[in-house]
């Protein structure tokens, strides 16, 4: 892998610079295949609905691994202009919310794409440090909620916004069919206690630490209006969203937040 060079890294996956003006993510060994196929599927779709996305080439081998080349973007993380103009976090808090907002105005994606409730209920079954009963009750409790089939990211956060000649949405893996409102709960869920990848400057931890409430706030907020949803409606997802948070790559601090978020919800009853 000398021959090219590394830009990014994360939990996941490296970005390298590849040819042509574009880039390749190269997965960890480790990594199911078919998660991979199914972002170039789900990328290529987002793509043919005019949203503001990397074009997805191919999917191909390098260095004995699997990636996907993508058209190379240019621009600045969300995340990283929030935390080196921290003076400017309300309008870049907004431009989340408006660029969120504008994902879930598209019309109905039904048998496009994986329907929300059927991933949350697969990774739920599948989650550790929850026992049966509670699986069971937070699946029953998940199927009592209103069903959509608007375009959902399923993974929306700064850190997956790029600001350059455009604003880009990029890592459409968990790209979905559903309700909008358990979107963004797992956007609020993430900035309320969503890790920074090891590889981040302790610098810019120590930032979003400090800037997270302040991100969430005016996120919330500006949704909120734009949509006419109501908190209650939100907060409504947190309990399915943490429990099928459980099953990813994550450090065992936050794993056990969301343990007692969702024990602390499931004993008051919502």
């Amino acid at each position: 892998m000398e021959e090219l060079k590394l830009i990014g890294q994360g939990r996941t996956a490296d970005i390298y610079e590849f040819q042509d003006d574009t880039i390749i993510k190269l997965y960890k060994q480790s990594f199911p295949h078919d998660a991979i196929v199914q972002e170039f599927e789900v990328s290529k779709f987002v793509y043919s609905l005019g949203i503001n996305t990397p074009l997805p080439v191919k999917i191909t081998q390098a260095d004995s691994r699997t990636g996907i080349v993508y058209e190379r973007i240019h621009g600045t993380s969300l995340l990283k202009l929030i935390t080196t103009m921290p003076w400017l976090i309300d309008k870049h808090s907004k431009t989340l919310a408006k660029l969120h907002y504008d994902i879930h105005s598209h019309p109905d994606v039904s048998g496009e794409l994986r329907d929300q409730k059927g991933c949350l209920i697969e990774n739920i079954n599948k989650a550790p440090l929850l026992d049966k009963d509670e699986k069971e009750k937070i699946i029953a409790y998940l199927q009592e909620l209103p069903t959509k089939s608007k375009l959902c990211h399923g993974d929306f956060h700064p850190d997956n916004v790029l600001v350059g000649e455009q604003t880009i949405i990029i890592d459409w893996m968990t790209g979905m069919s559903g309700n909008p409102a358990g979107d963004v709960a797992r956007t609020a869920l993430l900035l309320s206690i969503g890790t920074m990848p090891e590889e981040s400057p302790q610098m810019v931890k120590n930032m979003v630490t400090k800037l997270r409430n302040r991100i969430k706030s005016v996120y919330l907020k500006h949704y909120m209006r734009w949509s006419g949803l109501a908190l209650s409606d939100i907060e409504s997802w947190i309990i399915p969203v943490a429990a099928a948070r459980l099953t990813e790559w994550l450090p065992d601090e936050e794993k056990e937040k969301l343990i007692k978020i969702i024990r602390e919800r499931l004993s008051e009853g919502r």
